[in-house]
């Protein structure tokens, strides 16, 4: 096969992308932690004090020092208790036990370092009695065991999670420093676009949009809706001239493959700066990267099949970098094909299917079509298959690279 030398490999794309990022300069501002979820830390944030402050006992017992175990003594005076928020505050001679509760601080002066299990005492008028000896230091949380005291808690560039609230409020803080939401404008382009509910004859409605704003959305981004681009040169230059220096980023779909009647792409050539513009790629050949004065601006395919995949596999990526995320590699399985097909070479295939459980093994199996306008090979299917351009046949068994689309936009 011939090799079109404009197109370019999904890898080169990959990489061209990254690389224009390098010298990224992020804003930031502070917020209050427990509004945190979903945005990106601007600095490390080390810890002021050991997490836990003491010991504490890990489990409802009894508090002893050990070396009286060690003497062959298995009775013990009950002189007191310990509760969470309220610690016992004197010594416990070798002879002497207290009761002590979960997440009760054990303090130094305490001179314990063992709690047993309740289930592992008898108790008589105050007076303990061990029937299975603990180890030295059983069930005692060390200060400091979570994370010490000057520690970094979370790195720069770190992702917050909801599960990670948890830890940020162990550490009292009250605002936090985070980069700010990168502002990214959304354009729809084509004559066949319904811009509102009611669906004309001969029109569509407006797929693409909707579902980038929510992609975006689960991304942290702050989006606006730009509107609808004609298929006009004029319209095109209108709206694409319009004062776009607020955002980080423009996104549009549609408009940018070399067909008569698709202008995007004819603007972007002539009025911005093109990385590239055209894939080795199936679906998502007609996609564009570059700058529009100065701003970087993405073209994807007016396909929504195209333009939902090469979003997932070549955009996501490229805004959690320019978010500031450091982490953003995606979770790849390679799973067994459970199909046979044949590719052309020179091209990355990017097949929509799911991971099914055969005779206890897992394999994969694409969509039963892998036509660009089957909107329900995505809705239907858990995931994107990637077939490598240098493949040219696919039989039964042949590992393969799975991506599920969650794990994509985690």
């Amino acid at each position: 096969m011939k090799k079109n030398k404009r197109l370019i490999s999904v890898i080169s794309a990959q990489k061209r992308m990254t690389d224009s990022l390098k010298d990224l300069k992020k804003s930031s501002e502070f917020i209050d932690f427990r509004n945190s979820e979903n945005r990106v830390l601007a600095v490390d944030i080390t810890s002021k004090h050991n997490l836990p402050e003491f010991d504490n006992s890990a489990v409802d017992g009894f508090g002893i020092n050990y070396n009286s175990i060690k003497k062959g003594n298995n009775t013990f005076k009950i002189i007191g208790e310990s509760r969470p928020g309220k610690p016992f505050k004197n010594k416990v001679k070798n002879d002497e036990a207290i009761v002590i509760f979960t997440g009760a601080f054990i303090l130094k002066k305490n001179n314990i370092d063992t709690v047993c299990f309740e289930e592992n005492c008898l108790i008589n008028n105050k007076v303990l009695k061990i029937i299975k000896s603990p180890k030295k230091g059983d069930n005692v949380r060390k200060k400091g065991e979570d994370i010490k005291k000057n520690q970094i808690a979370f790195k720069k560039g770190r992702k917050i999670r909801t599960v990670d609230l948890t830890q940020l409020s162990t550490l009292g803080l009250k605002k936090i420093k985070v980069f700010k939401k990168i502002k990214v404008g959304v354009f729809s382009s084509g004559d066949e676009i319904s811009s509102t509910s009611i669906k004309k004859k001969y029109s569509i409605f407006d797929a693409n949009k909707t579902v980038l704003i929510s992609l975006l959305n689960r991304l942290g981004c702050e989006i606006s809706d730009l509107g609808l681009i004609k298929d006009t040169f004029e319209h095109t230059q209108k709206k694409l001239n319009e004062n776009l220096s607020s955002f980080d980023l423009i996104i549009t779909s549609g408009g940018v493959s070399r067909s008569r009647i698709d202008h995007i792409g004819k603007f972007f050539s002539i009025s911005g700066k093109v990385n590239f513009w055209q894939l080795a790629l199936k679906p998502g050949r007609p996609f564009a990267f570059g700058k529009l004065n100065n701003i970087p601006f993405i073209g994807l395919p007016g396909n929504p099949v195209a333009a939902v995949i090469t979003f997932l596999m070549l955009v996501v990526n490229y805004i959690k970098k320019l978010s500031g995320i450091k982490k953003t590699e995606i979770i790849e399985r390679s799973i067994p094909a459970n199909f046979e097909m044949e590719k052309k070479t020179g091209r990355t295939e990017w097949l929509r299917g799911s991971i099914k459980k055969i005779n206890n093994n897992y394999f994969l199996e694409k969509f039963h079509t892998s036509g660009s306008g089957i909107i329900s090979s995505i809705s239907q299917t858990d995931g994107i298959i990637e077939i490598n351009e240098n493949i040219k046949y696919i039989k039964k068994g042949t590992l393969l690279k799975f991506y599920r689309y969650e794990d994509i936009l985690s």
